[in-house]
């Protein structure tokens, strides 16, 4: 079963051919009235040759201007493109160690004031904590040892602390995206290596360089690789789940369009070309491909228009109307 066009995009598309039809029918009836003769019988011949003759379907789709307007079609240029060969993983954000600090107290007391609470920022040699020491019963206080905010929190006013951890102080202006690999794609990895790193599918991606792969000696175990993402915005928070495309390899494809642009019949590819009279289906052969684009190794050339938005619509069109040229 075909897919349905949509109601108001059929209706517009459909209009369009309601003149073409009308003048089709009109041809007809004066070659059923030409044709009133007594009986004389067509030869084989004659049979074959006047179907020859007779006008062929119109492969192209035609729409208005206004039509294309109303059906949202867009239109790009086929031509070169830098396609990525990629290996698609999964992973989880956490605080960089190295910007990470944990505070303690230098002597037993009491906790007599706390100046900071989780998520606050602080500054480096900012006061955290003011102590009452055991010993002279004096206060001293516990600053912070680097520039951050406070992940962790754990003394509350009027506390005896001893050498327990009373802060977690993280610098997020950078955090590490920790991903697993499959050990069978291990040959593939290497340190420096590009990956393209997603929260979800909807979000823009940060491009960043693999800088660490762990030993792996389990065949059975996922290998894990590290990049380090900028997190200077605030938009990578420590503990999210992230989806990545490690870059494999990347070459220039002679001819690529959108992956928007290609629609499928029956598991052969086509993309709809805009034409002098109109719209076109053609068959093309895929190659490589990423998230944006694919490469077109045969059935289009660099410089002619195709469809990038909408193009199922046309497909639609174009599978009723029995185009399956």
């Amino acid at each position: 079963m075909r897919p349905p066009l949509p109601f108001s995009a059929s209706f517009l598309i459909r209009s369009l051919h309601t003149v073409a039809i009308a003048g089709t029918c009109t041809i007809a009836l004066a070659s059923l009235c030409a044709c009133d003769r007594p009986d004389t019988a067509a030869s084989p011949t004659q049979a074959a040759a006047s179907e020859a003759a007779a006008p062929q379907p119109d492969p192209l789709i035609r729409l208005s201007a206004e039509l294309r307007r109303d059906a949202g079609i867009q239109i790009a240029v086929a031509g070169p493109q830098s396609i990525a060969e990629t290996l698609p993983v999964h992973g989880e954000l956490v605080s960089a160690s190295d910007r990470v600090h944990r505070v303690a107290a230098r002597y037993p007391g009491v906790a007599r004031q706390i100046t900071k609470n989780i998520g606050d920022r602080v500054s480096k040699g900012e006061t955290l904590v003011v102590v009452e020491s055991n010993d002279s019963l004096e206060p001293y206080r516990i600053v912070s040892p680097g520039s951050g905010r406070v992940l962790e929190r754990h003394v509350n006013v009027g506390e005896a602390m001893a050498e327990q951890t009373l802060f977690v102080i993280g610098d997020l202006s950078q955090v590490w995206a920790e991903l697993a690999v499959f050990p069978r794609d291990a040959a593939r990895l290497h340190p420096g290596m590009e990956v393209d790193v997603r929260l979800d599918r909807g979000s823009d991606p940060q491009r960043a360089k693999i800088d660490y792969i762990a030993p792996g000696t389990d065949a059975q175990r996922r290998i894990v690789v590290r990049a380090t993402l900028d997190n200077s915005d605030g938009r990578w928070p420590p503990g999210a789940f992230v989806n990545a495309q490690l870059i494999v390899d990347e070459r220039n494809a002679a001819v690529a369009v959108p992956q928007s642009a290609v629609q499928y019949d029956e598991g052969q590819p086509l993309v709809f070309i805009e034409t002098d009279g109109g719209f076109a289906a053609r068959p093309v052969r895929l190659g490589l491909q990423d998230r944006a684009h694919v490469e077109v190794l045969e059935g289009l050339s660099a410089g002619e228009r195709v469809v990038i938005a909408n193009s199922f619509l046309l497909k639609s069109e174009w599978l009723e109307g029995g185009h399956d040229d």
